[in-house]
């Protein structure tokens, strides 16, 4: 896990993502906004539902575009498409494309593990 806040703006705010929502730029904006969006969908989605997703995951415009992350999101969905039949398997593919984006950025990566996701990206309860 990373353990402490950017201490400078070429270290990014989607490495302090970890730990807080707080984001410092578009590109922490739009990563928590897909991470969100993941721990909120539903655990099986229907036939809409995965319709819903596929737009939203598949055609999310990158806005990153500057920095150590500029254009990694857009990047993942070219080495593979989101998979949309479950919320575990969009939370996974999630993490291992931040993943991905981290190394390249040189930074530590997070332990893909669907129990720690959840518990970081979604409250107990459920509720936003």
């Amino acid at each position: 896990r990373v353990q402490s806040a950017p201490n400078t703006a070429s270290e990014g705010a989607m490495a302090y993502l970890t730990e807080t929502n707080e984001t410092k730029d578009i590109c922490g904006a739009q990563w928590l906004l897909l991470w969100t969006t993941a721990a909120y969908a539903p655990e099986t989605p229907t036939k809409d539902e995965k319709v819903a997703l596929e737009t939203f995951f598949g055609k999310f415009q990158d806005l990153c575009r500057n920095g150590p992350y500029a254009g990694c999101y857009a990047n993942a969905l070219q080495h593979s498409r989101p998979p949309v039949s479950s919320r575990r398997e969009l939370m996974l593919w999630l993490c291992m494309a931040e993943n991905r984006c981290l190394r390249e950025a040189g930074l530590p990566t997070k332990r893909c593990r669907h129990a720690d996701l959840i518990s970081r990206w979604r409250y107990p309860d459920g509720y936003l």
